[in-house]
Formats: structure tokens, sequence, C-alpha cells
């Protein structure tokens, strides 16, 4: 069974959060108060990852350069990709972010041939409308579904380890056969005794998967 590593972008795949770093610069001066009302439940997933982008009409190629200049990916990503690509590793991004930022800083790291699932845009000069491509009806309140998109590979005959960091990876960490964690996601692991390793960069997922072979002997 070949494997699979599927990677939430935001705090993970990136350095930072990208979307904060966009909205900072770019966005309403109380955008942040968004943050508190998610953490509260008084909004949806989809209402907080939306509604500071909504109204947005600053121009998409200025936004991807602040991107392009500020943003970092974490240390190691790049060299895991090179390792997936060596190693015939199946290497996605699965995130509630939005493409046009995740577009972004993969081109500048000329990354551009790893397959990311992101929240589609479109841009006017009124404002952002979201596409969600991977969705289905029992997941509408956060968008994108991170869990079909891991069983999509799973389906395909994968088998899936996942890196993430907080409350959206909670689900998709669930159904996978180990997980690379951070922050919330990592305390989550450790409460419900899921296979894991602590996350702080990608040089270690590649010293993981380098031990005897370990991807191609499960």
């Amino acid at each position: 069974m070949s494997l699979a590593i599927l990677c939430d972008f935001d705090d993970t795949t990136a350095d930072q959060n990208v979307a904060h770093l966009v909205l900072d610069e770019f966005g309403a001066q109380d955008w942040r108060v968004l943050i508190e009302q998610f953490h509260q439940g008084t909004i949806s997933p989809r209402e907080y990852f939306e509604a500071p982008f909504r109204n947005l009409t600053t121009e998409k190629t200025i936004l991807q350069a602040h991107v392009r200049k500020f943003a970092n990916l974490r240390a190691g990503f790049l060299d895991l990709a090179n390792f997936c690509k060596d190693n015939n590793v199946e290497l996605g991004i699965v995130t509630y972010g939005l493409d046009f930022y995740v577009e972004a800083l993969l081109q500048r790291e000329n990354l551009e041939w790893v397959p990311t699932f992101p929240v589609g845009t479109e841009f006017s000069r009124s404002g952002i409308k979201f596409d969600y491509k991977y969705t289905r009806d029992d997941c509408l309140k956060w968008g994108n579904c991170k869990c079909s998109i891991v069983e999509r590979y799973q389906n395909l005959g994968h088998r899936v380890y996942y890196a993430g960091d907080g409350i959206s990876d909670f689900c998709p960490a669930r159904k996978t056969n180990f997980v690379f964690a951070r922050s919330g996601l990592l305390e989550m692991c450790k409460n419900e005794k899921l296979r894991h390793l602590e996350l702080h960069d990608f040089f270690e997922v590649i010293k993981y998967l380098e031990k005897e072979n370990y991807w191609r002997k499960e």
C-alpha cells in the first residue's frame, strides 16, 4: 500500500497563519473579533473563514505579492516535497485557506506541482466570492471538507499520514494512520491516544519516514 502525506496549510505547511498575515495588512481593523466569536461558537467555521475576506477589494496581485514577500514555509517542507517526489510518496495540501495565498507561497518556492485542495476564490470590484470544490452535505458548516480528501486518497489505495495543528484538523486526523501534530491537534492526539509525532519542522518527518524505509514496510 502506497503512502500519502496530507498537510494543513496555515500554521503547518506555512510557518505562520497566512490568512492572518494578509488580513492584518489589508483587512478591516476589527477583523480579529471574529477569532473570539469562532472560539466561543457564536459563528460557524465557514463564516469565520469567509467574513473577513468577503469585502476585501484589494487586487489579487497585490495580495499575492504581500504573501510572497512575508510568508514562509515551515522549515523542511521543501525538503519533504523533494523527498516525496524521489520516493513515490504522494504529497498534498488540504486547507480551509484560500487558493490565491496558497498558490502565491508555493509558486515562490517552485512547488506548483504539489496538489492543493483549498477554497476557491473569485475576485471582483465588490469583493471576493468563494467556491467550495471539496465539500459534502454533512460538512457544510466547515465549507471545505478535509475528511473527503483523506477518504479520496484512501479510496485510491493509499495509507494516509496527516500533518496539522488546530481544531479543523481533528476530524481528518482521526481517519488517518499517523499524525504529525502541533498545538491543539497535538493535545487531541495525546488525549485520544492516536499514533503521532510532535511536529516542529518537516525535517523530523523525513527522519521518521527514512527510519528503516518506514513508509514501505507497513
